[in-house]
């Protein structure tokens, strides 16, 4: 089969749009031709590669994918008003380089958001009249109105409406958790065009070690708290901070932060403020290095600002977390989320504002009064037995091969 992949961010950009890279990759494998149109790199700090820099078009090849990349106007994650009108740029911008495709294609995949790219995907279904599939990784504008991002409005009331039609026109919709797909039954969409398939974990982080990184950075004597991913503002990372503070009395404590982000200059002032010394900001570290940093670690945690439509969401991260073999402290009293870390073997959580609770899991752990080392290998090895990558990019291929 002909697939064409519409997703605006793709490697090597850094974050969860690796998801769909080895999807691809995947199905490159299992004899299907595969394109991707996307944008030039420009993800998570609005800085254009050399070799993409001043192009309107690019066309490359990349471990068997055919990836035609166009124009957008760069955007740091920090700049959100600047971002959307990137969005609008690159729905143009890649209709225009559509047509330099010469080729027709049996399937066309949307993963959204931004909310543009499903547009994209509906107008070239109907141009190479083949399937459409709309896979959503996260709900827009639901989750900006919740998170307060977006104020409910006009504007949002009816960007939802075109969301949810374009859902009813896909012929499937591919959701990334349960609550997800649960929903998508709530507005209307039936059962039977929507399939949940999951991030899941690929090899490296179930078989990484820890590749020196303590020695590195000098933690070789520390017990080592740490997070990894965006620093922005669908998590609650001030109480994270605030454990810390509570922790000052433990020396050999010390909380790492791996990522960058809108919230990072806030964060470093809150460090600043209080006079913190067990607190590292390390920044944005290659992808290929971020299974190193998590096997590191003696303690991974995570917190995510709790609204309402947090209950259905699911890091993709917490699948890399777990295949880490290291213990989880989950900051979410409910959800999708602590029901899969139940089920692999006990969730250790808070309310993502209780910080004393926090640095009360952080001690059991280091104490050893909960057995961190055996909690982390039962996550380990559901992540291996549930979650490994080629579960899901198998379902996934069978889903294309019969839409």
């Amino acid at each position: 089969m002909k697939i064409l992949i519409v997703s605006q961010h793709f490697p090597p950009e850094k974050g969860a749009v690796r998801r769909i890279f080895e999807f691809a990759r995947y199905f490159v494998s299992k004899g299907h031709d595969v394109s991707v149109l996307t944008a030039m790199p420009n993800y998570p700090d609005g800085i254009v590669p050399e070799a993409y820099r001043g192009r309107f078009y690019i066309n490359e090849k990349l471990d068997g994918v055919n990836i035609h990349r166009s124009y957008v106007l760069p955007a740091a994650n920090s700049a959100p008003g600047k971002r959307m009108i990137g969005f609008i740029v690159f729905m143009f911008t890649s209709l225009i380089n559509s047509f330099r495709i010469r080729d027709n294609f049996d399937v066309v995949l949307a993963t959204a958001p931004p909310v543009t790219t499903p547009v994209i995907g509906w107008i070239l279904s109907k141009i190479y009249r083949s399937k459409l599939i709309i896979e959503i990784r996260d709900l827009q504008p639901e989750s900006s109105e919740d998170f307060g991002n977006l104020n409910r409005s006009f504007l949002t009331r009816a960007l939802k409406k075109l969301m949810h039609w374009f859902y009813r026109k896909a012929d499937k919709v591919v959701s990334v958790t349960d609550g997800i797909t649960d929903y998508l039954g709530t507005i209307g969409i039936p059962k039977e065009r929507v399939t949940t398939i999951k991030s899941g974990v690929s090899d490296e982080f179930i078989n990484a070690d820890s590749n020196g990184i303590r020695t590195t950075f000098g933690w070789e004597e520390k017990f080592l708290v740490l997070y990894a991913g965006t620093l922005g503002w669908a998590h609650s990372l001030e109480t994270i901070i605030e454990a810390a503070r509570k922790l000052t009395d433990q020396p050999d404590i010390q909380f790492v932060f791996v990522g960058g982000g809108q919230k990072r200059d806030a964060l470093e002032g809150m460090v600043r403020d209080y006079g913190l010394r067990n607190v590292a900001f390390i920044g944005t570290q290659p992808l290929e290095d971020i299974p190193y940093f998590l096997k590191a670690s003696d303690v991974l945690v995570e917190s995510l600002r709790e609204v309402p439509i947090t209950k259905g969401t699911f890091p993709c991260k917490l699948f890399e977390y777990m295949a880490s073999g290291r213990p989880i402290v989950f900051g979410a009293r409910e959800g999708e989320a602590i029901d899969e870390l139940e089920k692999a073997g006990g969730a250790l959580s808070f309310s993502a504002d209780d910080a004393g609770k926090l640095s009360e899991l952080i001690m059991s752990l280091k104490t050893g009064q909960i057995d961190g080392k055996k909690l982390g290998q039962k996550y380990h090895q559901h992540a291996l037995q549930y979650h490994r990558r080629e579960i899901w990019a198998e379902r996934y291929t069978s889903l294309i091969e019969t839409v």
